[in-house]
């Protein structure tokens, strides 16, 4: 299984806390709460996922949400209550997701909650969301309360928003540039090239531009790529039953 690291990063000891000062004293009631990137101008508290990058050989990938503990550490492993909140959620259990058995280890102030998700072929077509919260245990009896940040607005320790897709959408300049390199478009097509790339974009303005000689070879790439996919499972069709070429 692949795995990623998504850093929803560390808040609890910068000084955008307005509200409530957390302690890892053993004084402190234990929690357990999530720990989010304040350089993130909006949605610290949300995060958007898609697969279309990916290769078509990667069906799962992993999600790991950093968290944080109050009170003291223990000499065990202390499991953590993570659980999925009906209430806004789209995505279906073992068809969209799947959440491990989370613990904070033993001696430890600091976690990673994993979420599988899943690649289902739904995921297509249609962008789906997944709620997460934190739910008080016999180890982590207290919930965090939000933490007002320099922005104004209120985040929710116990809660997490992850949005995932598998869509496509055509680029921009697929008729005005792309189409030289890749041919007529269609959803079958563009869903092969970024199979075999690994790439969804290819701006030629910005930060990383995609020049010519670069546009040739990812032409030379996928057109070889389809070439062995035709050997061995005949002619790739399109949604519009085409056979797909490239030029």
């Amino acid at each position: 299984m692949k795995q990623i690291t998504i850093y929803i990063a560390f808040l609890g000891m910068l000084t955008a806390c307005k509200k409530d000062e957390i302690s890892t004293a053993s004084s402190a009631s234990a929690a357990v709460y999530f720990i989010y990137d304040v350089m993130r101008p909006v949605n610290i508290d949300s995060i958007s996922y898609t697969f279309v990058e990916k290769s078509s050989t990667v069906v799962t990938d992993t999600l790991w949400l950093p968290v944080r503990v109050s009170g003291d550490v223990a000499d065990k492993d202390r499991p953590v209550n993570l659980v999925a909140d009906n209430a806004g959620t789209t995505a279906e259990k073992d068809k969209h997701y799947k959440l491990l058995n989370n613990v904070i280890p033993k001696g430890s102030f600091t976690a990673r909650l994993g979420v599988v998700l899943l690649r289902d072929a739904s995921l297509q077509n249609n962008s789906v969301a997944l709620n997460l919260r934190l739910q008080p245990s016999e180890d982590f009896p207290v919930l965090m309360k939000d933490t007002l940040m320099d922005d104004g607005r209120y985040y929710g320790r116990n809660k997490v928003k992850i949005i995932f897709t598998d869509r496509l959408l055509k680029p921009d300049n697929w008729e005005s540039y792309l189409i030289t390199f890749f041919g007529a478009y269609s959803n079958v097509k563009f869903r092969f090239i970024t199979g075999v790339l690994g790439v969804s974009s290819f701006s030629t303005t910005g930060p990383k531009p995609v020049n010519y000689p670069r546009m040739q070879f990812y032409q030379n790439t996928v057109r070889n790529a389809l070439l062995e996919y035709t050997t061995a499972n005949g002619p790739l069709i399109d949604e519009n039953n085409n056979v797909v070429v490239i030029p």
